[in-house]
């Protein structure tokens, strides 16, 4: 999906984690309460009613004028200091966040990060007193009822304070005051990818396994021809191997298998010398959490593809790397704006989607199709591009689990212009499953006129070749917007025969409306996810 249609703040100049003093209360700092905020906690507290601040857009409370979303991403981009941190990273211990618990100094955790929500209270679509519930706490679980479709990282970008420390041992007395945390679910198992390695006379092959339906991802770098550091994105988690090999091998593989669903990746290179190894050599292995890293890549191919939108094509510059994404997961693309970096997030596609003019792709290829917005400053640099120029690509990011879908048969995609690209990475993933085999996989997608439509031959042709995938194109200008009346006959079919899953990509607000027409329908959030790049 592009950039512009998502209604959220850049990332502009991100800032380098530096090792703060000991944190301190901000109650006297220059972060001062918006009135409307403190009103409308006055009306909490005598029962005045703030509406139903359930984060369902049929119940959300009405905004002031100057408090919408697009006041907040002006606000965002205004250099205002919103973390009061005046743009250190600060790590926040329990106690810590628990005293930023007040309207006029709010703080919030949300999967292990600390987000100062202060000047965001009157932009909240939920009214004050629903953001209250999280405040001067690990608000994950709460969010997760609630938001759990909500780009949060994106949204309160610029409010970040720093990351939550987790501390070894719970204090009883905060056990005692705090149910939701025991509550809370244990984290899921980790996953390490087990190694090993086979061989042939002329070749070697790197071995991973992880587990069925682990989507991995895959960054494998040579240092030299006995040198090579491979990395398993698993999650938000990199397993790194730095390889010392017995011997030297030649560059780029022979073969490179990475299996969303078998979770199986196989690196095969070819030795320069064909004799056979009595071991493959040595390596260290170590883990990273989420890295913020950037690679350098060149443009190879920037072209027309319909009226309005384009397709890109970059090559690493580092031509010993090669990047395989997990299915469903995306980029963000860093762009310099008027002497500042903005990040923008797309998702690649296959070179299958591509036109027959693109460069042919191999794992150190990203491929995009990319919509133009006039206005938008990302997509408006990036179409202007000329082969050669270079850019600055992240690692990937998401978080969209394939294991979520593998007890599901019937799946039904919906998509809305741009925000077809994430499905088109599901698509053959779900056809290819081998267990528990796909019945039914209907897309859904909705453009405004019948020259807006992405890849329509190329969905035509795939929907003859496997009868299990129908494509219905839906126009707004004639049919309108997404509605109860278009979906609810997909969900009418006898038990067997309904669609039991729902993943969806498309502007904001194209996703709030069919959340809120799922949940109209009995569907639950957890038989829902939804692409937010």
């Amino acid at each position: 999906m592009s950039e512009d249609s998502m209604l959220k703040p850049p990332t502009i100049n991100k800032l380098p984690t530096l090792k703060p003093p000991a944190v301190t209360a901000l109650a006297g700092n220059s972060l001062q309460l918006p009135s409307t905020a403190q009103q409308k906690l006055n009306n909490s507290a005598n029962g005045a009613s703030t509406g139903s601040a359930t984060g369902n857009p049929r119940n959300k409370c009405a905004l002031k004028p100057g408090y919408s979303l697009m006041n907040w991403i002006r606000l965002c981009n205004s250099g205002a200091d919103l973390s009061g941190t005046a743009g250190r990273v600060v790590p926040v211990s329990r106690s810590e966040l628990a005293k930023h618990n007040q309207v006029g100094d709010a703080w919030m955790a949300i999967r292990g990060k600390v987000f100062n929500v202060t000047r965001y209270m009157d932009f909240h679509p939920g009214g004050v007193d629903e953001l209250m519930r999280g405040v001067g706490r690990d608000a994950t679980k709460l969010f997760d009822e609630v938001h759990a479709w909500v780009n949060y990282p994106q949204l309160l970008g610029k409010c970040y304070v720093g990351p939550l420390l987790q501390t070894a041992a719970v204090k009883k007395e905060t056990l005692a005051t705090d149910a939701e945390l025991m509550q809370a679910p244990l984290p899921p198992t980790e996953i390490a990818p087990r190694f090993d390695w086979i061989q042939q006379r002329s070749e070697l092959t790197l071995c991973f396994y992880t587990r069925r339906l682990a989507n991995p991802g895959l960054l494998l770098k040579r240092q030299s021809a006995c040198e090579l550091e491979l990395r398993v994105l698993l999650a938000a988690s990199w397993h790194v191997y730095k390889f010392q090999l017995n011997a030297a091998v030649d560059w780029p593989p022979k073969s490179v298998r990475v299996g969303a669903e078998t979770g199986k990746v196989e690196v095969t290179l070819a030795k320069q010398l064909a004799e056979p190894w009595s071991k493959y050599g040595t390596h260290e292995s170590s883990k990273l959490e989420a890295l913020d890293e950037l690679h350098e890549f060149e443009v190879l191919h920037c072209a027309h593809f319909n009226h309005d939108s384009f397709e890109l094509s970059l090559q690493s510059v580092q031509r010993e790397l090669l990047l395989h994404l997990p299915v469903g997961y995306h980029l963000d693309i860093e762009v310099p704006y008027n002497g500042e970096l903005l990040q923008r997030s797309y998702t690649p596609v296959s070179e299958t989607w591509m036109t027959a003019e693109a460069v042919d792709s191999c794992l150190a290829t990203q491929h995009f199709l990319i919509k133009h917005y006039e206005a938008g400053p990302v997509s408006s640099y990036l179409h202007e591009l000329k082969p050669g120029a270079r850019l600055q690509l992240s690692l990937p990011r998401g978080n969209f689990r394939l294991s979520q879908l593998e007890k599901h048969r019937n799946i039904l995609l919906l998509a809305a212009g741009s925000g077809l690209t994430p499905i088109l990475s599901v698509i053959p993933a779900l056809l290819k499953r081998n267990s528990n085999r796909i019945e039914r996989l209907q897309l859904l997608y909705f453009n405004k006129t019948q020259q807006d439509i992405w890849l329509q031959e190329k969905l035509q042709a795939l929907q003859l070749s496997d009868e299990r995938f129908t494509c219905q194109h839906i126009l707004t200008q004639e049919a309108g917007r997404i509605s109860q009346l278009l979906l609810e006959p997909h969900f009418k079919q006898s038990p067997a025969e309904r669609f039991t899953f729902v993943a969806m990509c498309g502007p904001t607000g194209f996703n709030s409306a069919a959340l809120d027409i799922l949940t109209t329908l009995n569907i639950k959030t957890t038989e829902v996810h939804v692409f937010q790049a």
